[in-house]
């Protein structure tokens, strides 16, 4: 089974890819697909380059989320059917899933140098995997067996939980975000733009004016040796920390709880893992319960493409 693999997690961009039969991913290529035109233009190329016949099926991971008939993407200013992939393709079977859920399905197929151990416990086989991360939102998915060997995939919302603080330092920071953005949840802080929001927040709460800085900005600060830029980092670790505790007491996630996303492939070695294990083990009465929880992060490239080609083994 020949497969074209999509992935527009990073749109506009689109990473395309084929599989036979589940492996791993080849053929990989990447196109700026800001229009539909330019999308419709990038497959049927790929798929006349890269093909003998044509695929047998489509699997498409993207942000954003779908209907019984749509598919509506963030990063980009048109929408997509799955009719619309058939005729592209020129296939019947097309399956569309969360870019985090696609994350997922690839946990269970990483190898030993693919993944960094933060906490080290005794992962269970048969338990739950919590997969989170701050992505350009904040993505959370899970991964259950289905009690025959393999996994059944489960998307979840939580990156727009609210936002819980600790000290008061906390609640002025998130009171600051709230006055910019209007709401705070996970996401406000915790994702790509939410390193820029805190960054802004930090000033605020000094009554300073902060100079416009993105996400790479704020990262080349504190490397450059900036205390707020690092701070920044260091606020974003915490919240992510707290959060991990929180989606593993949820879960019951024994079976491990796997950090990932382009935030912490931006932030690089600049992550202070100390800082994380400090409030990921903050959990009172529970944190006996945490503790034996292994958390990774992850280290693979094209992870969506990965989780996708297990669709089809």
């Amino acid at each position: 089974m020949a497969v074209l693999l999509c992935d527009m997690s990073l749109a506009p961009v689109l990473t395309l890819a084929t599989t036979r039969d589940g492996s791993r991913p080849e053929n990989i290529r990447r196109e700026t697909c800001a229009t539909r035109a330019e999308f419709d233009d990038a497959i049927r190329h790929y798929i006349t380059e890269v093909f003998d016949g044509g695929p047998t099926a489509v699997g498409l991971s993207a942000r954003g989320w779908s209907t019984r008939d749509k598919l509506f993407l963030l990063g980009v200013d048109f929408e997509l059917s799955r009719d619309d992939i058939r005729g592209l393709a020129g296939v019947q079977r097309v399956n569309v899933v969360n870019n985090f859920v696609a994350r997922a399905l690839a946990v269970p197929h990483l190898r030993r140098s693919e993944r960094h151990e933060i906490l080290g416990g005794a992962a269970s086989d048969d338990s739950a995997i919590a997969v989170l991360g701050p992505h350009y939102g904040l993505g959370l998915a899970s991964l259950v067996p289905d009690g025959v060997g393999g996994w059944t995939a489960l998307h979840g919302e939580g990156g727009h939980s609210d936002l819980p603080v600790r000290t008061e330092r906390e609640w002025r920071l998130s009171e600051a975000m709230r006055t910019r953005t209007g709401y705070v949840s996970r996401e406000t802080g915790i994702s790509v733009a939410g390193l820029a929001e805190i960054w802004h927040a930090l000033h605020a709460v000094a009554g300073e004016v902060a100079p416009p800085m993105d996400a790479a900005a704020v990262i080349a600060a504190a490397r450059a040796g900036t205390p707020r830029a690092r701070e920044a980092i260091e606020v974003m670790t915490q919240w992510l920390a707290g959060m991990a505790a929180d989606v593993a007491l949820i879960m019951g996630a024994d079976g491990g709880v796997y950090l990932t996303g382009a935030l912490l492939d931006m932030i690089g070695d600049l992550f202070d893992e100390d800082i994380f294990r400090a409030r990921y083990l903050d959990k009172g009465p529970r944190s006996n319960y945490v503790s034996a929880v292994s958390v990774f992060r992850t280290k693979a490239a094209d992870m969506e493409l990965a989780g996708l080609a297990t669709l089809y083994e």
